[in-house]
């Protein structure tokens, strides 16, 4: 008997990560990583370790800066074999201070026991997740 999970129980938890953020629910968004979760920006060269600690603080920091945000337009790219799901997708945001940011980004989940252990993202323009 396997124990590899369906496609779609990789897509399903990324889904439900971005639902997760743009409600600005940090507890919802803060259950999708292991606790030795590493969330890396490969794009900006910055990385973030540890769900309670590094990532936490980047995802404060990002709910202060923007007042709204929607993640759409999924495309999945999945391995099953491996637990990893990649995911590409547009993001529409609007900032505190009321301006607007339209970005094309990638994000590479690997997984582990239902949750992220790493995750690598690609953002089209400047780093939003400071």
């Amino acid at each position: 008997m396997s124990n590899k999970k369906p496609y779609d129980y990789y897509t399903q938890i990324v889904e439900k990560y971005f639902a997760s953020v743009d409600r600005k629910d940090m507890a919802a968004t803060l259950d999708c990583f292991r606790e030795d979760a590493v969330f890396t920006i490969q794009s900006a060269f910055t990385t973030h370790e540890g769900r309670d600690t590094g990532i936490k603080l980047m995802f404060e920091n990002f709910f202060e800066n923007f007042s709204s945000g929607v993640h759409k337009d999924f495309r999945h790219v999945v391995d099953v074999e491996n637990e990893r799901c990649a995911a590409q997708f547009n993001v529409e945001l609007i900032g505190a201070d009321g301006s607007q940011t339209n970005l094309s980004n990638c994000n590479f989940f690997y997984f582990e026991e239902g949750k992220f252990k790493r995750v690598y993202v690609y953002m089209s323009g400047a780093n939003v997740l400071v």
